[in-house]
């Protein structure tokens, strides 16, 4: 293949061979037969080392295409990954490319688990070394707050707008109610739009309980807590009034509805969120970015209390939860530093005066409540 081959391989692309090795590690044994290795990764797990992989092959592809002819674990050398590596590194980000590797990783010891891939493991380590420098991005130029105060007025001025049409207000509304849903309950965008009405969201006499079974997180612990009480009656209106108008009589349990009455795609969320945070917001944000965000907002307005970082957003260690503390606390010096420099302009000799982006009150109670 030449250099103008797809850069990820779809399956039904791949080489015969790597086709059925990668069916023989989800195959279903019975009594008399072993199931595959990997038969209990979750369908998210499976699609996305379906990409990595596919990645894998494309370059094999277009630079070693005599490779293909080798069993797929063999394929995989060292030489091979250090290009692969090297050719990765030309148009992504270094934690892509762990991801990328570590993926190939779980793969290659699924399918050939009595060869020594240790040297693999060790090039993950580095490469996770690496990231961590990167690792968190720029951060956002608005905090959690602001957030939340717009989506609660956009959705009481969508209410309040009797010239839109039923269809139109429906879907502003939940949009808002949506992006404030992100900013107080910062999940990841596969748990968001895999959510069920009467399954991940239980009403309660007094508000609702979100429910998460380990399949639905990322680190596979089981998640249980309460919609903040701001949401509750934005919640309940969706349910009631806006959700049924998307649906348009269609039988769908999916939460987050379309305009089509189908459930929200990852590739329409993607399409529509950054549109509307840019537009409204003055910032366009992924789904991803309401976790930094959130993680931000605590770190910077309840220090004492950053640890509740890796569990509200899921991770295994308190690594993520010290670097948006570190990255607060670079922030709030940055604040005092101008401050300072803005009284020594007016020749106002005050010090130790350090201005937040957002007053304490504004700060993280609105998330909380």
């Amino acid at each position: 293949m030449t250099d103008a081959s797809p850069l990820v391989l779809k399956f039904e692309a791949w080489p015969i061979s790597d086709r059925e090795a990668w069916n023989s590690l989800f195959h279903t044994g019975d009594i008399l037969e072993d199931s595959g290795p990997c038969q209990n990764w979750s369908n998210g797990s499976r699609s996305k080392r379906s990409q990595s992989y596919g990645q894998w092959l494309s370059f094999l592809c277009r630079r070693d295409a005599m490779a293909l002819g080798e069993a797929p674990p063999h394929r995989i050398t060292v030489d091979r990954v250090k290009a692969f590596v090297s050719e990765c590194e030309e148009r992504l980000a270094p934690r892509s490319i762990q991801g990328l590797v570590t993926d190939l990783y779980s793969l290659a010891k699924a399918m050939a688990p009595q060869r020594d891939w240790t040297w693999l493991n060790t090039a993950i380590k580095r490469l996770a070394n690496q990231a961590n420098r990167h690792s968190l991005p720029a951060p956002h130029p608005i905090m959690g707050p602001e957030i939340l105060r717009w989506s609660l007025n956009s959705m009481k001025q969508t209410t309040a707008d009797t010239n839109l049409s039923a269809t139109k207000q429906a879907i502003r509304y939940r949009q808002a109610l949506l992006i404030g849903f992100l900013i107080s309950c910062p999940i990841r965008r596969r748990t968001l739009l895999a959510m069920r009405v009467d399954n991940h969201l239980r009403s309660m006499s007094d508000g609702f309980t979100l429910q998460f079974a380990p399949e639905d997180m990322r680190d596979h612990k089981a998640r249980s807590f309460r919609l903040p009480k701001r949401l509750v009656e934005p919640m309940r209106a969706y349910l009631d009034l806006h959700r049924p108008v998307l649906l348009d009589g269609k039988d769908n349990s999916a939460l987050w509805v379309n305009q089509y009455g189908g459930g929200i795609t990852p590739d329409g969320l993607s399409r529509e969120l950054p549109k509307i945070t840019e537009r409204y917001l003055g910032v366009s944000l992924r789904a991803h970015a309401f976790r930094h965000i959130a993680a931000t907002t605590i770190a910077e307005f309840d220090p004492e209390h950053a640890g509740i970082i890796r569990d509200i957003l899921g991770h295994a260690t308190l690594a993520m939860s010290e670097k948006h503390y570190n990255r607060a606390t670079g922030i709030s010096s940055c604040n005092g530093l101008q401050s300072i420099v803005e009284d020594i302009r007016k020749t106002v000799p005050i010090t130790g005066r350090a201005k937040r982006p957002l007053e304490p009150d504004e700060g993280l109670s609105e998330l909380d409540e």
